[in-house]
């Protein structure tokens, strides 16, 4: 059922108005989970927990949880949109998959680690929707079985690929191995070409936000360096930007963001990928 002839229904409408709870509640699980993952799933293999990580309130509700739930309730709707009357299965499916990517982005901006964990939950949510589209012949999300193991293949090249020219030109990590294992177990759920579309989404939503937080970091030098009275503030104030620079540097959330955009945006991210290609 097309999205707007299913806002026209009195079940669309309902289960719009009950995205809203819906949202919350997930937010809600998503911080919850958060506040009591084991301490070890925050840190590099062999690391011993800070006491910051061995703390039960790393996340607030009051404070990022608004954020959450505002990003929950409207992708649920826009994702209920694309995936409504007939398709309860793929939209169950997809709200895990986004309650899953939010807590990802908030361990990687947090703590510059994305768990293994919830990497391994998102290949099995991914994998069983897979199966089921194409078992069921919907082939909504894959046109062929192989198209899951090209998007795995594709999706962890591409990661790699980019790692090894960080290595060899800048002689470090490009992207880290986590990023690798993540954009790889999204690769099952876009398949091919799905995979491209979204390592593109990524790139435009990474581009956007290094963008604004180099700005932003700009302008708050230049308001506290002039005229300053106290060195060791002014540097004080630039360590503290260039940390904030340096966790926007982690592309695990710009992943998450990105399988986010491709489930809500589904219809209008394959209309516009087609209407390039016939350009061609």
């Amino acid at each position: 059922m097309q999205s707007l002839d299913y806002l026209q229904t009195t079940g669309g409408m309902i289960w719009l108005i009950a995205c809203l709870p819906l949202g919350i509640l997930l937010a809600w699980l998503a911080i919850w989970m958060l506040n009591r993952f084991p301490a070890s799933w925050l840190c590099d293999y062999g690391e011993t927990p800070s006491q910051e990580l061995l703390n039960e309130k790393r996340v607030d509700f009051r404070r990022e949880g608004v954020i959450l739930s505002v990003l929950s309730v409207v992708s649920l709707v826009l994702c209920r949109l694309q995936f409504n009357k007939g398709f309860d299965i793929y939209f169950i499916c997809f709200s895990l998959i986004i309650l899953i990517a939010f807590m990802i982005a908030v361990c990687d901006i947090k703590y510059m680690i994305i768990p293994d964990q919830l990497t391994i939950a998102v290949g099995v949510v991914a994998a069983a929707i897979s199966i089921y589209d194409i078992a069921r012949g919907f082939k909504i999300l894959h046109s062929t079985w192989w198209s899951p193991l090209v998007g795995v293949a594709v999706g962890a090249g591409v990661m790699l690929l980019i790692d090894l020219i960080g290595m060899l030109i800048y002689k470090k990590e490009g992207m880290g191995f986590g990023d690798v294992k993540l954009f790889a177990a999204v690769g099952i759920l876009t398949g091919f070409p799905g995979t491209i579309y979204a390592f593109v989404l990524s790139l435009i939503t990474a581009t956007i936000c290094f963008i604004i937080i180099i700005a932003v970091a700009k302008r708050k030098n230049a308001k506290t360096s002039p005229g300053s009275m106290d060195d060791t503030k002014d540097d004080t104030s630039k360590e503290e930007t260039d940390v904030s620079v340096q966790s926007y540097l982690a592309f695990g959330p710009y992943i998450a963001l990105a399988t986010i955009c491709y489930i809500i945006l589904f219809d209008v991210i394959h209309t516009l990928a087609n209407l390039y290609i016939d350009l061609f």
